[in-house]
């Protein structure tokens, strides 16, 4: 049986997040760090099983993922700070090879045996400089995998206005991938291939009330290059794709209740023919100075790609894929976090389950790809400021 890849499942999962990043808080500090803080992730991710009646041959196995993360956030001077990432990951399980019809015309799944193992190291770094009511980061970053390397670089801004109610922000970064794809007797991959990126956004964060604070934002991002996956029987995408979207986050604290609702939205849509939309609740409520307990609920729904088959045929022509990412489907995810937090240190722990069906869809999916995802996540971490 081939043995194929899977690009890093929590990568996918959140890449968007990390290439803006900027957007994951509504607004950075007025000044530079006075504390150094040092912390650390350890995060456990694992796909459900597969049914032996979604597969035609090989492995129900689905990927099991171990990641360990490392933060470092210091002070230079009075105006500059420093932040290092790095994270190191593991992987093995199984991946479809493609999608083919049984005897009732049915999709099914080709699998690889459940001997895919692969890791990835990660390390970024950004240097933020504080003036009067705002500042300017720059970041560089490098990724690499077995057959798959990565270089990144950033430039973000923030202006608050001189009441500083309102903050101004906004970046451009750009990555450059190259693959370098396993070779295996009898199968056809290419060599080397290349793509890259660029994506910016803008955003305007504004403090409502000493309550109420919300932020809205824009997103958009070009990729150019091989951006079909190597690792499957049948797969040629467009080698360029446009994206676009569009965010708003409320952030509300009730003093009588010691709680705080954030609520998060989000719309994508690319040239693709894929649109998505992304909603979020989490309640930060305050059980004693030092705890507090983070509910968390998110829905997701998006279309399918305008090439994306539900099986793999030469009688397809042109662009086509299989691969149940760019397929229609939903998904719902929930969650339970714990921070603990004293005044040096901090501890968190946080469990998230997630759920994809073509029946959780925004619009009705007439045959569901047998590959969607379901999976648990727990992470447990400590942060030490000194």
């Amino acid at each position: 049986m081939t043995t194929t890849k899977k690009r890093n499942p929590l990568a996918a999962l959140t890449g968007a997040a990390l290439a803006l990043p900027a957007i994951a808080q509504l607004a950075h500090a007025d000044s530079a760090p006075v504390k150094t803080e040092v912390g650390y992730r350890y995060s456990q991710y694992q796909e459900d099983d597969l049914s032996q009646s979604q597969i035609l041959i090989g492995s129900p196995e689905r990927y099991d993922v171990d990641n360990h993360a490392f933060r470092l956030v210091t002070p230079l001077n009075a105006q500059l700070g420093l932040t290092v990432d790095a994270s190191y990951e593991t992987m093995s399980g199984a991946s479809a090879y493609g999608v083919a019809e049984d005897a009732q015309g049915e999709p099914k799944l080709i699998m690889t045996g459940a001997s895919i193992d692969d890791r990835r190291n990660d390390v970024s770094a950004s240097l933020r400089h504080y003036r009067d009511n705002g500042s300017i980061a720059v970041s560089v970053g490098w990724s690499d995998e077995k057959d798959y390397t990565a270089y990144n670089a950033a430039l973000e801004a923030e202006q608050s206005s001189a009441d500083r109610l309102t903050t101004y922000s906004g970046g451009i970064g750009y990555s450059s991938d190259t693959i370098e794809p396993v070779q295996e007797a009898g199968i056809n991959r290419p060599d080397s291939e290349d793509k890259s990126t660029i994506n910016g956004f803008a955003a305007i964060t504004r403090i409502l009330s000493a309550s109420w604070q919300v932020q809205g934002g824009l997103f958009a991002g070009f990729n150019d290059g091989y951006l079909s996956d190597a690792y499957k029987a049948r797969d040629i995408r467009p080698d360029e794709r446009q994206s676009f979207g569009a965010m708003a986050r409320s952030r509300y604290f009730m003093p009588d209740l010691q709680a705080a609702l954030h609520a998060d939205y989000r719309y994508y849509s690319d040239d693709w023919g894929i649109q998505s939309h992304t909603l979020e609740f989490a309640w930060h409520q305050s059980l004693t100075k030092q705890l507090r307990l983070v509910p968390l609920l998110r829905y997701y729904s998006q279309s399918q790609a305008d090439f994306y088959v539900d099986n793999d045929s030469i009688s397809h022509t042109g662009d086509q894929s299989s691969d149940y990412r760019l397929s229609p489907f939903g998904a719902i995810a929930y969650g339970l976090g714990l921070v603990y937090e004293e005044t040096s240190w901090r501890l968190t722990a946080n469990v998230e389950r997630y759920d994809s069906e073509g029946d959780l869809a925004l619009e009705s999916v007439d045959r569901e790809n047998p590959m969607l995802v379901s999976y648990t996540l727990l992470a447990v971490g400590v942060d030490y400021r000194f």
